[in-house]
């Protein structure tokens, strides 16, 4: 493809306003309007550079002098090559290589009929033959030119990374992800995938996007996602050892099926011993991290007296599943902590010691709506918002670390109690709610996140919840509100 400057150009004239400018000085809108122009000429060098480290690969896999100018600059492999020039890592290096052939693949994207003999593309020649490939022509090229490709397919990868509609490290990832189902699906299917893919790669973060992409997998082929299960958990791995100082390391790769519980449970003493500092009105002297090594320290010295009584906070796992899926082999289950979807057959394995939630939550005794007649959700209204939320439902934080909030405020504003007046948000992002302008709204059991005008003049509401990572559509925003909030069920709810 050919190389233009032009987006770059534009990003450097943006940030070239802030020339001389000393950066303490910048607050407020022109410290915004500063780091949004200096990350904007990052991702626009690095769109530029993806394509040119996509042809440094391909000249290091060709038959050039020596392997190319890769071998010639000294270096083992293209990705080493560029991570030298980056001063970065490999991963890095790999990562613009594969953003790099997302935008100018190998070949030319076609959707039309190959066996088309009146299509230019396939080299047809008419009745008579005699192109420019025919052995009898004067003058034979025994080399011929490579075809230039094609416009990039609307709604394709390559476009959206060509308009600089998403970025780089997220074009990689997708590109990564259809060449696993590139001998899975079928190509109307493949195609499919890829556009909801790129869809949500424009709109979410790399985080949700993994997972968007894992959840794409394993619904497209369950039984190659099965194999992953097993491949993965057979290389599960923990050591010890002890630094130079003399303190004792841990070091741990853990499958899903062991690492759900181990998760849930150390994530519930640390969320417990914060609250119980902050309800006894005293600083919780240790950091997370510090909590978790006393957790795990005193989960290891009940296990040495398993006749003593158990201690801690109790949690239960939530793992959520159609109830056909837990009995069969279709569907796919997800985990409370854990991004990557499990299989029924993982489900199965943690419901031996675990508590299975059911995913239609409530039941013929449970009431999930009570309006005013409460004020704090019940356990039941929370294992539904779990369902619907999946964890905090703006940052993604895991469903133990978060606490259930009315959206409409239950005195001041007169909320209800009801799942369409509540949402799951971690303590972090409930406070940035409240300090910064932002509102939660519900449609049609649907979380959005509304910004104030400082972030986003228009302010486009940006899907919260499971949604984001579901592998179907992504719903379009709802349109801003022009009359006052609602708090009734049948309506939206925004925070005021």
């Amino acid at each position: 493809m050919d190389v233009t400057t032009a987006a770059l150009d534009r990003a450097a004239a943006r940030v070239r306003a802030f020339d001389g400018a000393e950066t303490r000085e910048l607050h407020g809108e022109g410290l915004h309007d500063a780091i949004v122009a200096a990350c904007g000429v990052l991702s626009e060098a690095r769109r530029l550079a993806a394509p040119i480290a996509a042809a440094v690969a391909r000249d290091a896999g060709g038959q050039g002098l020596r392997g190319g100018i890769t071998r010639q600059a000294g270096h083992r492999s293209p990705e080493y090559f560029i991570a030298s020039l980056l001063g970065g890592t490999v991963a890095e290096a790999r990562t613009l290589i594969g953003a790099g052939l997302a935008m100018d693949p190998d070949e030319p994207e076609d959707h039309d009929d190959p066996d088309d003999p009146d299509d230019p593309d396939e080299g047809g020649a008419g009745e008579g033959g005699g192109g420019e490939d025919d052995p009898d022509s004067p003058n034979p090229d025994p080399k011929p030119a490579r075809p230039k490709p094609r416009p990039p397919v609307p709604g394709s990868l390559a476009e959206a990374l060509g308009h600089g509609t998403i970025a780089v490290d997220a074009a990689a990832l997708v590109r990564a992800t259809l060449a696993e189902l590139l001998d899975v699906v079928d190509r109307a299917t493949l195609w499919e995938i890829e556009k909801r893919l790129v869809a949500k790669a424009a709109r979410l973060s790399l985080y949700d996007l993994r997972k968007a992409c894992w959840r794409e997998r394993a619904t497209a082929d369950p039984a190659g996602w099965r194999e992953r299960e097993k491949r993965i958990r057979a290389r599960r791995t923990l050591t010890l050892g002890e630094d130079a100082e003399g303190m004792v390391t841990l070091t741990a790769r853990l499958d899903p099926l062991s690492a759900a519980p181990l998760r849930a449970w150390l994530d519930a003493q640390t969320t417990e011993a914060f609250r119980s500092a902050r309800d006894a009105g005293v600083t919780e002297q240790r950091g997370a991290a510090q909590i978790r090594v006393d957790a795990l320290a005193a989960l290891a010295s009940h296990g040495l007296d398993c006749e003593s009584p158990a201690s801690g906070v109790k949690t239960t796992l939530m793992v959520t599943i159609d109830r056909d899926a837990l009995t069969g082999e279709l569907g796919l289950a997800s985990c409370d902590g854990i991004g990557v979807p499990v299989t029924p057959a993982t489900a199965r394995q943690l419901a031996v010691d675990a508590e299975i939630l059911p995913a239609v939550c409530g039941g013929e005794s449970e009431v999930l709506d009570l309006g005013r007649a409460r004020r704090l959700f019940t356990r039941a209204q929370r294992r539904a918002l779990s369902l619907r939320d999946g964890g905090c439902a703006w940052c993604s934080a895991p469903i133990s670390w978060t606490e259930t909030h009315h959206i409409a405020h239950w005195g001041r504003d007169d909320g209800c109690t009801d799942l369409c007046n509540g949402v799951l948000l971690c303590r972090s992002c409930h406070l940035r709610l409240h300090d910064t302008g932002w509102e939660v709204e519900i449609h049609g059991g649907v979380v959005w996140f509304r910004p104030p005008v400082s972030v986003d003049p228009q302010r486009v509401a940006i899907l919260g919840g499971r949604r984001r990572t579901a592998p179907e559509e992504m719903p379009a925003p709802p349109p801003l509100p022009t009359s006052p909030s609602t708090r009734t069920c049948s309506g939206n709810h925004v925070r005021t």
